[in-house]
């Protein structure tokens, strides 16, 4: 066997290798549950529900299928969702990417992202947190139990791995004691799956 043919043989070896330890990362770091990638996933909501006429709507997400990453990095990652307030006429009322409404954000890792954009994050989520619904008619509080789910990684933006999770909840507002936002009954939430489009859940305020 020639030097040449070695070195062939070699090099086909150690791609080989590559490819392995490839595949095997790429498994370890995208487990799909029954999900296939980027299938939509299956989410069961809770039916709305108003405490003491306060005019919030609240529901919580209480079943998720294939939770994890079936698609993109970051598993179900808010950013991933979009959510519509839909009047009594199926019209939009208004919308929003799902990271762009969470009111209860508290990164503090300053290892990946500077004290100025962590501040700005958590001054946007005091600005919804604080809003009685005039400005953000939907907020989504984010519990944090998503398995991947983390403050701490080095990513696109301080929010990319706050997840859809069980135990999140959307919050509606309408007009009541601690609200002054335009829902009410025979008004719905819709939220989509933005990877393919389609609707994953709507819950309707009765």
């Amino acid at each position: 066997m020639n030097n040449t043919m070695k070195v062939a043989g070699v090099v086909g070896a150690l791609l080989l290798i590559v490819l392995f330890v490839y595949a095997s990362l790429f498994a370890w770091h995208h487990p799909s549950g029954n999900l296939t990638r980027c299938d939509t996933p299956t989410i069961v909501f809770s039916e709305f529900k108003e405490d003491d006429n306060s005019g919030i709507y609240t529901t919580e997400v209480l079943e998720i299928d294939g939770e994890g990453q079936p698609c993109q990095s970051g598993g179900l990652g808010w950013r991933l969702f979009y959510l519509y307030l839909i009047d009594d006429e199926d019209l939009t009322y208004y919308t929003a990417t799902g990271n762009d409404i969470i009111d209860n954000y508290s990164g503090n890792n300053t290892f990946y992202w500077t004290q100025e954009e962590l501040s700005f994050e958590r001054n946007l989520s005091a600005q919804i947190s604080n809003d009685n619904g005039t400005v953000f008619p939907i907020h989504i509080q984010n519990e944090m139990t998503g398995d991947r789910e983390t403050y701490n990684h080095s990513s696109w933006s301080p929010r990319h791995w706050l997840t859809f999770s069980v135990g999140d909840k959307i919050k509606i507002y309408g007009s009541g004691s601690e609200a002054d936002g335009p829902a009410r009954e025979g008004w719905s939430l819709r939220i989509k799956w933005d990877i393919t489009g389609d609707t994953v859940g709507e819950i309707k305020i009765s």
